[in-house]
């Protein structure tokens, strides 16, 4: 007799039989920073027992990020790394989609390629896998970090927070999500507002989340008032409002 095998992706992925956690590491001219941040998350997932894989994606640099990332692919076999190259630069959102489609991991996670995250916060997000939907890295205390990228931070996390209807302190900290999710609900955000596009899009959907208030160290230039940017982060803004919107007229 046939039987019949699992009919949701929920129940797909509860019989997968990947890695813990899938993570996505985007460089956009990194070459100095990559390698610490690919050290670091791999040392935390072994601090903490998870399994996992890493998926360089070198989102159209100019630097030698992509040939110091296959060096190092190279020399360290024992680190499951795979890396990606774009000859043209697509994006974080785009990419971060990408990488869920390429991933095997139950859980999907985006590391920054700056490497700004300290080893023990990766350890503390490693820790809450299965805790929730979603775990959400709350950076209180940046070090390194200006007045104007403080502000700006902060307004655009009030922003998004009334045009939702809800009350995350902190949208931009890449949240640990279940891999299944980001590729059911995937988002069309072109910048940095994806983020809070799919984190606010799986609260609709009433997916569990736990904040979990962590210190990192800035070690970027703001980019934020570029006009890409700004045009990117208020359609996505406009993008949260309108769903939240919809769910109110027609619920």
């Amino acid at each position: 007799m046939l039987q019949q095998g699992p009919t949701t992706l929920a129940e797909l992925f509860e019989g997968h039989t990947g890695p813990d956690i899938s993570l996505f590491i985007p460089c956009l001219n990194e070459e100095k920073r990559v390698v610490g941040a690919i050290e670091k998350v791999a040392t935390a997932c072994r601090n903490t027992g998870r399994s996992f894989e890493i998926m360089v994606f070198d989102d159209g640099s100019t630097d030698r990020t992509y040939d110091v990332v296959r060096a190092y692919q190279a020399a360290h076999t024992e680190i499951p790394i795979r890396l990606f190259r774009r000859e043209k630069n697509r994006g974080l959102s785009y990419n971060f989609t990408d990488g869920a489609f390429f991933g095997a991991g139950r859980y999907y996670r985006c590391v920054a390629g700056d490497d700004y995250e300290s080893l023990e916060s990766h350890e503390a997000i490693l820790r809450e896998l299965g805790n929730a939907d979603i775990i959400v890295p709350v950076y209180e205390e940046v070090e390194n970090r200006g007045f104007t990228r403080t502000f700006i931070s902060k307004t655009y996390t009030w922003l998004a927070n009334r045009a939702s209807g809800n009350r995350i302190d902190y949208y931009n900290g890449f949240a640990v999500y279940r891999r299944w999710h980001v590729l059911r609900y995937s988002v069309e955000g072109t910048g940095f507002g994806f983020q809070a596009e799919i984190i606010t899009r799986l609260l609709n959907e009433g997916m569990s989340y736990k904040q979990l208030y962590l210190k990192a160290t800035y070690g970027g230039v703001t980019t934020a008032f570029t006009v890409r940017n700004f045009v990117s982060v208020s359609y996505s803004l406009f993008k949260i409002a309108m769903r939240r919107l919809r769910i109110r007229l027609f619920k």
